[in-house]
């Protein structure tokens, strides 16, 4: 399976799979916010937009781990 790691605002880590990510994109706060991964609608995550982008392509091209 196909799993990135994101931040949570509190700073805590936690894992998804991106096969059941379903929207990725930035709040009316400037907060990069994903979908798919939870039934009550939205993660807000420390991450940019760009760099989700980045997580989720590396990952589907077989990078396990982007610093």
């Amino acid at each position: 399976m196909n799993f990135i790691e994101l931040t949570d605002l509190n700073g805590d880590p936690f894992i998804g799979n991106i096969n059941e990510l379903k929207r990725v994109f930035v709040n009316e706060k400037d907060e990069t916010c994903v979908v798919g991964w939870s039934n009550n609608g939205y993660f807000e995550v420390q991450e940019s937009y760009e760099e989700v982008i980045q997580k989720i392509n590396a990952r589907l091209a077989g990078v396990n781990r982007i610093k």
